[in-house]
């Protein structure tokens, strides 16, 4: 049962966001972004479509240390403590770091752990990827140790905790102001002030790069070939983006001109074919193209779940099994509707009507009736005040499923 319309987001903002580009005259240039964000402050439910910033009580103390610009050798890394994986004594000549700092309350972040260690597994030991969480983003070593052993294999590289700064200033509470010696050397000396960030680093142990994580796929190859150059580098991620809003105009007017310009671009930039699954999905699903689309859907449900995004894993679902929709024959999509609707319901806990009604339809689908009855009776059984809308219409899907109908 549909609960939104479309999936999720057809691409984040910070795939076509101005990306935070080095210049070839390192001393001059702090490592700072070419776009500012707004003022740091963290929401308390922080919203995954944007990047929360540090949850204080009292302002920091100002930054006299320092400044970090690109092309400095990277400071070496202040841990107390080494929370997953072997620890990273120094930064050895011949291999690429990337340093990526994260909190445990920054809801963006956790989404990024399968695709660095996607990355970490790609280039083995030429890179080395190091997340570094930090007093300074107001977390705690017991929390931050919680959230690493929650999230088990999605973490491919070693995560460390920061060493701890007390400092003079007090917190609202009366507190001591405790900040992060990494976080200083690096996100403070260099300006930053959001997270996630990532700072690249050379195999002469020169810091060349610092942005988000979602641009590390406009950088990584020509990083790790040595054929970076902020100029014609930062050249060729423009015309990339040129060419992502032409397939975004084309999505909303032409869906078969946006599925050339599509398969044009994953030619020219094979790295970032994987940003356009959603939108390449919606396009054949749209067209007909039923055996392209859920071969494409397997990526599009590997990024929902990855992002825990229920909603954007029911409508996946919900689009092939819907007995009004435009699948006649839902059987080939199958196995993939069946897994996204069972990855919904558990990130949902088995508490929404609708996306139990979803993955229901599936059982049903698949011939296992006793599941499908099941399944409707507990989404009728979940159904809160708010959600009494959705009563009739599950009553009458189970009264079908009873029958043998539907």
């Amino acid at each position: 049962m549909p609960r939104f319309g479309p999936i999720a987001t057809l691409l984040s903002a910070a795939l076509l966001a101005a990306p935070a580009l080095a210049q070839d005259k390192a001393p001059a240039t702090p490592a700072t972004p070419s776009t500012p964000d707004k003022p740091a402050t963290q929401p308390e439910k922080p919203a995954s479509s944007q990047e929360p910033a540090v949850k204080r009580a009292a302002k920091p103390p100002e930054y006299h240390g320092k400044p970090l610009l690109v092309g400095n050798p990277a400071p070496e890394l202040a841990i107390e403590k080494w929370v997953k994986g072997e620890p990273v004594a120094s930064f050895e000549k011949g291999k690429f770091y990337i340093i990526e700092f994260w909190a445990t309350w920054c809801d963006p972040c956790k989404p990024i752990f399968p695709y660095l260690s996607a990355l970490q597994k790609e280039f083995k030991d030429k890179l080395v990827i190091v997340g570094v969480a930090s007093p300074g983003w107001r977390d705690t070593l017991p929390l931050v140790e919680e959230s690493v052993k929650s999230m088990k294999d999605r973490i491919g590289f070693p995560i460390a905790w920061d060493k701890p700064v007390p400092t003079d200033d007090k917190s609202s509470e009366g507190k001591p102001v405790i900040l992060g010696a990494t976080n200083d050397a690096y996100m403070r000396a260099a300006q930053q002030d959001r997270i996630p960030r990532v700072f690249v680093i050379d195999d002469k142990g020169r810091l060349l790069w610092v942005g988000k994580p979602a641009d590390l796929d406009f950088v990584i190859d020509d990083v790790m070939t040595g054929k970076w150059s902020a100029r014609e580098s930062g050249a060729n991620i423009e015309k990339a983006r040129t060419d992502l809003r032409k397939i975004m105009d084309d999505l909303g007017d032409d869906h078969k001109a946006a599925l050339k310009s599509i398969e044009a671009f994953e030619v020219k930039y094979p790295r970032l074919s994987s940003r356009l699954a959603e939108p390449k999905y919606e396009a054949l699903m749209k067209e007909g193209q039923y055996a392209a689309a859920f071969k494409v859907g397997e990526t599009v449900t590997d990024h929902a779940i990855n992002e825990s995004n229920p909603d954007a894993l029911n409508k996946i679902a919900w689009d092939i099994v819907n007995p009004e929709g435009s699948v006649s024959d839902p059987r080939p999509g199958l196995n993939l509707a069946m897994r996204a609707a069972t990855a919904a319901v558990e990130i949902t806990k088995e508490k929404d009507p609708a996306i139990l009604d979803t993955l229901a339809r599936c059982y049903w689908l698949k011939g296992d009736k006793p599941r499908a009855i099941e399944l409707q009776k507990k989404a009728i059984a979940t159904i809160t005040r708010d959600e009494e809308g959705l009563r009739t219409q599950l009553q009458d899907t189970l009264k079908a499923y009873e029958g043998g109908s539907n």
